[in-house]
């Protein structure tokens, strides 16, 4: 690759560049079990990505996985839904239209993600994301109530006096700090120079926030009024003004993962994905077809309120569910948000002055930095945006912040609906603005400033606002999540490093989070990983956690496939240490 060639979006997590997707890839194994552990019964908490992920690859290893969850949903696997916030609803069965209204879409380079969904048979196709010509026919930028049209961001160049500076400042930034060539490192697989480039980033910039790289002369150098017109136009999906204050080190995280990337989505909803990894069929290591449906008796257990955890390992946890029952598991996964286990998980040891966590990591779960977000969708009869200035993105410093238009083509049946308008997407302070609003405020509220920015069809925008359905959420509001995601404050490096190591244990020798007890409970989940809030991350954390339990079961690598936790020690992998 020439330095002049555009570097690709990675697949790799920079802090830990292993390949998940090679690991589980084909017919490989994430470990071979000693026969005397084989059909180990293992608890997984959390039917989401993460859950369903470890569930899923401990299943193909030779373990039985019995997964609970918390939410809840009257078509779901014994009242409960699978997916967590991979949450599609298609409200009429007729419709094809559906909403997204968690993971509403993912970079191409999410390889671990696209090949469970070849696997699986989960279509996934172009999303129509901001300036992303053509499948975007257009992105309109309304700031200080100005419109400016644009197919890809460099339109904005000449439609926007000052633009051209800050964005060229702010690609100058990137360049400086090395982020295209740790790209194409990660491309070349060149671990070496990737573990010290970006160690090199990480003690340059892990205390500086997003608006602090943006406003100083060490970073972008941008005017106050440069930033806030950057973070309104976006320099990558979903960073916003309403961002400025997390770790700028999260912004180039994403950046890696997403920058140069194409955008895709599930047009039958990202729900599939979870119902795959439920009903998929797999031969365990003897041969024989199972599934986690089937060893599950088709049900989901329910939500889970005290896990005892026993210091010694092989004496497993008991788990305690809200209907009564205990049983004894030989492991248990954890993969909801953390902050229920200080607001609706109990966790106990079953020996006082043994703890279950060690104080770094109750540290660590408590410093969790959690952002809102607020979504509302409109499905109606058909794409009545097409050919007006609606038709692909709207990006606006009002209260909407973000709408986009999708066909999902033809209806199923007869007097069903095929468009979905996202009458607004946002975070942090733009969803507290509207997190105390009902269903009805919101919509009016969206369409009021929709039909202001594109005064053309504003008439159409109201009569088909009359005759459509419309759904929201806000994810704060929701008890088993309590936000949507976290994402790291400048300082947090510390906590991150220790989360996502846990699952490692003392099997590298020596805890890998000090104080650490080696017992049997595992966490996963999207709080653990590198990067928030991104699918692919949260899957691969599930990996982890499976990796450590086959651990524990007394597993070796397959030959020639080593697991997460067999390459921590090797230098190109170890992420940099907790200061």
């Amino acid at each position: 690759m020439s330095p002049t060639t555009p570097p690709p979006a990675t697949d790799l997590q920079v802090d830990f560049p292993f390949d998940y997707t090679a690991h589980v890839g084909g017919s490989r194994r994430m470990g071979r079990l000693p026969e005397a552990a084989r059909g180990a019964r293992v608890a997984v908490v959390g039917a989401g990505g993460s859950g369903l992920a470890a569930a899923y690859e401990l299943l193909r290893a030779g373990c039985r996985p019995v997964l609970y969850e918390a939410e809840r949903s009257p078509d779901g696997p014994g009242g409960r839904r699978l997916g967590g916030r991979m949450y599609s609803r298609r409200l009429r069965e007729e419709d094809s239209a559906v909403v997204e209204l968690g993971c509403m879409r993912f970079p191409d380079s999410a390889s671990l993600l696209r090949q469970y969904a070849r696997t699986f048979g989960v279509r996934l196709e172009p999303f129509r994301d901001n300036y992303a010509a053509p499948v975007t026919p257009l992105t309109v930028l309304d700031v200080d109530g100005a419109q400016y049209a644009a197919e890809k961001i460099e339109d904005l160049y000449h439609r926007h006096d000052g633009f051209r500076e800050a964005h060229v400042r702010w690609q100058r930034a990137l360049a400086r700090v090395g982020l295209p060539q740790i790209r194409r490192d990660l491309a070349a697989r060149d671990l070496t120079a990737v573990r010290r480039r970006w160690n090199q980033v990480l003690e340059r910039f892990e205390s500086w926030s997003f608006y602090r790289f943006l406003r100083e002369s060490g970073g972008a150098g941008l005017s106050h009024d440069q930033a806030r017109l950057l973070g309104t136009a976006g320099v990558g999906p979903a960073v916003w003004d309403s961002f400025f204050e997390i770790s700028v080190i999260e912004i180039l995280r994403l950046l890696l993962c997403t920058e140069g990337s194409d955008t895709l989505y599930a047009p039958d909803g990202i729900s599939r994905l979870a119902e795959g990894f439920w009903t998929w069929p797999v031969n365990d290591p003897r041969g024989r077809p199972c599934s986690l449906e089937a060893v599950n008796e088709g049900v989901l257990r329910p939500a889970v309120r005290l896990l005892e955890v026993d210091p010694d390992a092989a004496r497993g946890v008991v788990v305690h569910d809200e209907d009564g029952r205990d049983e004894r598991f030989a492991a248990v996964v954890f993969t909801p948000q953390l902050r229920l286990l200080e607001t609706g998980v109990e966790v106990r040891s079953t020996t006082p002055r043994v703890p279950v966590f060690g104080p770094r990591l109750w540290r660590a779960i408590r410093r969790l930095s959690y952002w809102q977000s607020a979504k509302t969708a409109l499905v109606v009869e058909r794409p009545f945006w097409e050919t007006t200035t609606m038709d692909g993105v709207t990006l606006t410093d009002r209260l909407p912040r973000a709408a986009y238009t999708m066909d999902y083509g033809p209806a199923r049946g007869p007097g069903g609906r095929r468009g979905v308008l996202d009458l607004s997407f946002s975070w942090a302070q733009d969803a507290l603005k509207v997190s105390p609003s009902d269903l009805e405020e919101r919509v009016a509220l969206f369409v009021r400033d929709l039909a202001d920015i594109h005064p053309a069809i504003a008439e159409e925008l109201r009569a088909q606002v009359r005759l459509g359905e419309a759904v929201t959420v806000s994810w704060e509001n929701e008890k088993n999540f309590r936000g949507l995601c976290r994402w790291s404050c400048p300082g947090d490096y510390p906590y991150q490093r220790d989360l996502f190591a846990h699952f490692l244990k003392d099997f590298t020798g020596a805890p890998a989070v000090e104080g650490e007890p080696p017992n049997a409970l595992y966490l996963a989940g999207d709080d653990t990983s590198w990067s928030p809030g991104w699918l692919d991350h949260a899957l691969a954390s599930g990996l982890n956690a499976a990796w450590g339990v086959l651990r524990q079961l007394g597993a070796a690598p397959e030959p020639g496939n080593p697991g997460p936790g067999d390459v921590w020690s090797d230098p190109r992998y170890t992420p940099l240490p907790s200061s």
